[in-house]
């Protein structure tokens, strides 16, 4: 019989399930596919082991637990809060820095890998002088009431200071510690992120307080500030974002342009921006820094603005 143009055939397929001679044993059908059994033995030399080393970690990590209890009942409690005591005397806020600090030290290492690294271990600049010494070495140390003077009688300042002078990392602490933070914060831009962070990180050893803190830092996709920052290291480009957001800075009481001298898109959109923003508020502080002798083009730009020179250099830059 003839099938229609057309039409498709009907096939039937027939399932043939036994196994193939050359595939006994082989395939799914005839293999145990269960999963390997796994025995424990607790009288093992590894089951003691394991058991051993839990019960030594767990006793450790209680030890360490309660000398950090101790330790933080220890210190007094909201020495942050600026609201206590706005202007304390210099002893007082050197004391206050230094129980803020006690067991915060980013390079507290445990014991095991000081005994792997050996004892001679350092991070960072090598000195024999403490934190407190250091910043009395710096040539910035000796003008630190002329300086402030010189913040409070001009609206504008150009600071001049060759690289390693302390300016940067300074000149923020001495404002703080003279009670500008009490109207605002204290804004201090870096051309170069890995520059923003690293000095934020060494203003906050300084200031007595944890990264984030007090002293904090923000860049692109970074935020390390909190509600308690009163100095704030940023680059340029982010100021630049927060004066677009408000235009009066309203957040911000002495803004510091560091090393000015680069001359960056960013930095020069802000000479303008800022410029505008001094005749808005008289109040507002704004320090120019460069390590060049070109700031006569920065002062003649800010109206003629007095200029500050730092002499000497002795901090080594790497």
């Amino acid at each position: 019989m003839y099938q229609e143009e057309g039409a498709e055939e009907e096939l039937e397929i027939e399932m043939n399930d036994d196994e193939p001679a050359f595939l006994q044993g082989q395939t799914r059908s005839s293999m145990d596919m269960s999963p390997v059994k796994i025995f424990k033995n607790p009288e093992g030399s590894l089951g003691r082991a394991a058991a051993l080393q839990s019960a030594l970690i767990k006793e450790r990590r209680e030890v360490r637990e309660q000398q950090q209890r101790t330790m933080l009942d220890s210190i007094p409690k909201d020495l942050n809060r600026p609201w206590e005591d706005p202007m304390p005397d210099s002893g007082e806020r050197h004391l206050a820095q230094e129980l803020r600090g006690v067991g915060l030290s980013a390079y507290d290492m445990p014991e095991w890998k000081k005994d792997a690294y050996g004892k001679t271990i350092t991070f960072g600049q090598r000195s024999k002088l403490s934190i407190q010494e250091q910043r009395e070495s710096l040539p910035i140390y000796k003008l630190k009431k002329e300086l402030i003077q010189a913040v409070h009688d001009n609206q504008v300042l150009v600071v001049i200071g060759e690289t390693g002078s302390g300016k940067t990392t300074q000149v923020t602490q001495y404002l703080a510690e003279a009670g500008y933070t009490t109207r605002g914060k204290i804004g201090c831009t870096q051309p170069r992120r890995v520059a923003a962070m690293s000095v934020a990180k060494r203003v906050s050893e300084e200031f007595g307080c944890r990264l984030g803190e007090e002293v904090g830092y923000a860049i692109r996709f970074e935020d390390c500030t909190g509600p308690d920052t009163v100095i704030k290291y940023m680059t340029d480009g982010m100021l630049l974002r927060e004066i677009l957001v408000d235009e009066n800075l309203s957040q911000y009481f002495v803004i510091m342009l560091d090393e000015a001298h680069e001359r960056t898109i960013y930095t020069d959109v802000l000479f303008g921006l800022l410029k505008q923003l001094v005749k808005r508020r008289p109040e507002l502080r704004l320090i120019v820094t460069s390590a060049t002798l070109d700031a006569e083009k920065f002062s003649g730009y800010f109206f003629n603005c007095n200029i500050f020179t730092i002499p000497g250099r002795t901090f080594p830059v790497e």
